[in-house]
């Protein structure tokens, strides 16, 4: 009778048989055997926390691999050979010759001889065609021979020394080893949400409003397409790593996406081949126009009474080379961080440390007629890059945690195949100034701008004049950036055609440049001027409502009658030699919070770095 091995018992096995194979590989790679073994040992354990994937694989070597040779680089950042006085000198001559190979000839040298790779398995592993790779191995060989002055026959020979010299390590057990990955598994998720929520508390960048919550992106409407489902929601989502194509099997699962936004039933509305409308503020069908092969799914949570609706979209591109993939990555980023759908509010930009090669997350709200926030994870990882979105109905927080959780499934899953790159590592996501955008970039855009209260229809900016008039200074101020050694001055205003509200309604924005120690002082003598207002002008009365380093900002009102109070918000904000004031004037009850405009003020100081010289 046949029994049947245990996962565990699989495993152990797995483990025993690989590990000094592996590590002899990384040793190579590197000349570093405490990074190579250090980088071996973590590998087996995110193996066992991804083990009920990898053991339906035909060789689970083919996806620890990877994430040991780019955890042994990682770690590795010196020659640490040479300051071993105990090191053979024929090992240390022979790692001196593979040192001066470039990574892909000799990781293509290495896998050749190293592994039971076959040729088309290590051109795929090198992200190469099967003719570069032949040709790599053969300029290696040639090179390492003729450092060594040996025949090229002689090459692995000079590779096996290598391998004696991993010899006789000392490994943890593997029940170490599993509870080891027991634990990441259990922890993972808790400690990038532990992660997330610190930054978000502790950057300071978003600014909670007047009901308590922070001011997020409002979604354009639901815009999630629908394609009839393929079934395939079981908890299994990694490709075939010889494949050179990416299927529906390579997709967030719906078991996944449940451990991403627990509380929730999700089920999986659409598995298709097309992008087309999927994303909000997508511009096109897809950010690498010459995608090779395309994926999106869509999923959404049953509806509960008093919970916001919730839905979710994965989408993915694998691109011809990774050339092509960062620049897919670069677009689609872009799509979120100069959204053209009106009524779209880009809240903030996080950049995710430790997850896959490249990731960043963009903080949407979506606000008029209905209202939604919006969470858009990208991710690239070697020629996959991969968008992540969570989008929840109503004014509530957005589910950052939850979308950096579901991002990190994304490209877990992605990243062991031959075409993925790096995994994820403890991700750290930290907010960051908003990228380069819009007509003018060293200005405010529409969708930089809040929504104003009791308004549903969208801000429209007039075109950037020179700045003759500064139209955002108050009576107290009367600052001008015009003339002297004023710079790339200009200006512009916000309005809202067909809103009924009054002419003076709107945000007025003036920028210009001077040399930083006037800059310094121009910015003094506006806060010194609104600061002594009160004093100096009877009827009006100035608040501070936000400072900081680089901005700050005033209530100013003025009774100009009897029964007539005007109340204009005015900030400051200063980027080395460059200089924005903002303002606005509210329309009775259609204004916006005063954390809202601190907000935009520090916002217009982000995109003074884009003024030129």
């Amino acid at each position: 009778m046949v029994v049947a091995m245990s996962d565990a018992e699989r495993f152990d096995a797995f483990y025993a048989e690989s590990r000094d194979r592996l590590l002899a590989l990384a040793y190579a790679l590197t000349g570093d055997l405490p990074a190579s073994r250090g980088a071996v040992r973590d590998s087996f354990v995110s193996a066992w926390h991804h083990w009920p994937k990898l053991k339906r694989m035909n060789d689970p070597e083919t996806w620890v691999r990877p994430h040991a040779l780019s955890h042994a680089q990682r770690r590795h950042t010196a020659r640490i050979w040479h300051r071993d006085r105990k090191l053979d000198p024929d090992v240390r001559a022979t790692l001196d010759a593979l040192a001066k190979l470039p990574l892909p000839a000799r990781k293509t040298l290495l896998l050749h001889h190293l592994t039971a790779a076959s040729h088309q398995e290590v051109a795929r592993e090198v992200g190469l065609s099967l003719e570069d790779a032949q040709a790599r191995l053969d300029a290696a060989t040639a090179q390492v021979a003729e450092h060594r002055e040996v025949p090229p026959t002689e090459v692995r020979r000079l590779l096996d020394r290598l391998v004696e010299q991993c010899g006789g390590q000392r490994w943890p057990r593997a029940t170490i080893v599993r509870r080891s990955g027991t634990t990441r598994r259990r922890t993972h998720a808790l400690a990038g949400a532990t992660l997330v929520v610190v930054a978000v508390v502790g950057s300071g960048f978003l600014v909670a409003d007047n009901h308590g919550v922070h001011p997020t992106l409002s979604a354009a409407g639901d815009r999630l397409t629908s394609a009839p489902a393929d079934g395939a929601d079981e908890d299994s989502s990694s490709s075939d790593s010889g494949s050179e194509t990416i299927t529906p099997t390579s997709l967030v699962s719906k078991a996944q996406l449940t451990r991403a936004l627990p509380g929730r039933v999700w089920r999986v509305t659409g598995t298709d081949p097309k992008q087309t409308a999927t994303l909000p503020c997508q511009r096109r069908a897809y950010a690498d126009p010459k995608a090779s092969t395309a994926l999106v799914r869509n999923f959404t949570a049953g509806r509960e009474k008093h919970k916001p609706q919730l839905a979710a979209v994965q989408t993915m591109e694998l691109s011809d080379d990774v050339k092509s993939a960062r620049r897919g990555f670069a677009t689609a980023g872009s799509w979120f961080a100069a959204c053209d759908v009106p009524r779209m509010q880009l809240v903030a930009v996080r950049r995710v440390h430790g997850l896959g090669d490249e990731a960043e997350q963009y903080a949407l709200r979506a606000w008029g007629d209905s209202t939604a926030m919006f969470v858009v994870g990208t991710a690239r990882t070697g020629r996959i890059t991969t968008v992540a979105l969570t989008r929840t109905s109503g004014a509530g927080p957005p589910h950052l945690t939850a979308n950096l959780r579901m991002l990190v499934s994304a490209v877990d899953d992605l990243c062991p195949t031959t075409l993925g790159g790096h995994c994820s590592s403890l991700p750290k996501a930290k907010s960051v100034p908003v990228p380069r955008a819009g007509r003018l970039p060293m200005m405010i855009s529409e969708f930089d701008l809040p929504p104003a209260s009791g308004v549903v229809k969208p801000w429209v900016g007039t075109t950037p004049k020179q700045a003759l008039r500064n139209v955002a200074a108050t009576g107290c101020d009367h600052s001008s950036f015009h003339g002297g050694v004023w710079k790339h001055a200009a200006t512009r205003s916000f309005l809202v055609p067909g809103g009924h509200l009054a002419a003076a309604f709107g945000i007025t924005e003036t920028v210009g440049r001077l040399p930083t120690q006037k800059a310094t002082a121009f910015v003094a003598g506006v806060r010194s001027k609104l600061d002594s207002c009160s004093d100096r002008e009877l009827g009006t009365k100035v608040f501070r409502i936000g400072t900081g380093p680089t901005l700050t900002a005033w209530r100013v009102r003025t009774q100009v009658s009897d029964k007539q109070t005007v109340t204009f918000l005015m900030g400051v904000a200063r980027s080395g030699g460059a200089v924005a004031q903002v303002g606005f004037v509210a329309d009775g009850r259609h204004t916006i919070s005063e954390p809202q405009f601190v907000a935009l003020v520090r916002r217009a100081g982000e995109r003074l770095s884009a003024m030129p010289d």
